[in-house]
């Protein structure tokens, strides 16, 4: 019996096998460890591509609108179609495409922006904004909104959730129209005037990312 409780009491080999325990649960615990990292890293840079598409897309809207080639930015007033008030040139300019801001002009540059950033485009869309619209000799001029959401994968330590992880994020881009100018022209052969615009676009993220 005294043989017995010797052995009982022996703690020789104890801090061995404590060690190998502790090693085991450190072992055990790096791949959800690394998995954690792996989500913040991911959610970290899922924004910076949902906002470099965002960004992007509203830099085409606002270049779109911005100018016009062939007269170095400047709006021209044209007097053969009797624009001979300021709101008339202003209605014209108005009636550009990208006012519309069909999906056509940003989602390209989304895309490829998200990509870049190793991100996926799974949304686009994109709206005139009159809530924010700047009046122009009386004519709102709306803001364009652009939102996207996007995908970035998750990197995980082994494949042992059956599935893959994803990061989703969202983000707005807004071109506004932040300053313009308007010069009277003479038109020739007639006495009136017509007037010519130039206008400067710029664009943002909107943090409220609804």
């Amino acid at each position: 019996m005294r043989d017995f409780q010797k052995i009982l009491h022996d703690e020789r080999g104890g801090i061995g096998l404590n060690l190998i325990w502790v090693c085991f649960i450190i072992l055990f615990m790096v791949p959800f460890f690394w998995d954690v990292g792996s989500v913040h890293y991911a959610r970290r840079f899922a924004s910076t591509g949902s906002d470099a598409g965002a960004l992007a897309a509203a830099q085409e809207y606002a270049r779109q609108v911005e100018h016009v080639p062939m007269f170095n930015g400047i709006w021209y007033g044209r007097c053969e179609l009797g624009e001979f008030t300021p709101q008339q040139v202003v209605l014209r300019y108005r009636a550009l495409p990208a006012f519309g801001a069909p999906a056509g002009i940003g989602q390209p540059y989304a895309a490829q922006y998200a990509s870049a950033n190793r991100n996926s485009l799974t949304s686009y869309n994109s709206w005139p904004d009159y809530g924010i619209a700047k009046i122009v000799t009386g004519v709102p001029i709306p803001a364009i909104r652009v939102q996207i959401s996007t995908d970035k994968d998750v990197a995980t330590a082994y494949d042992i959730y059956g599935r893959e992880f994803k990061t989703p994020n969202k983000a707005q881009g807004v071109a506004f129209l932040d300053q313009w100018t308007v010069t009277p022209r003479p038109c020739p052969g007639v006495n009136k005037e017509t007037y010519d615009f130039t206008f400067r676009w710029k664009i943002t993220l909107d943090k409220a990312r609804d």
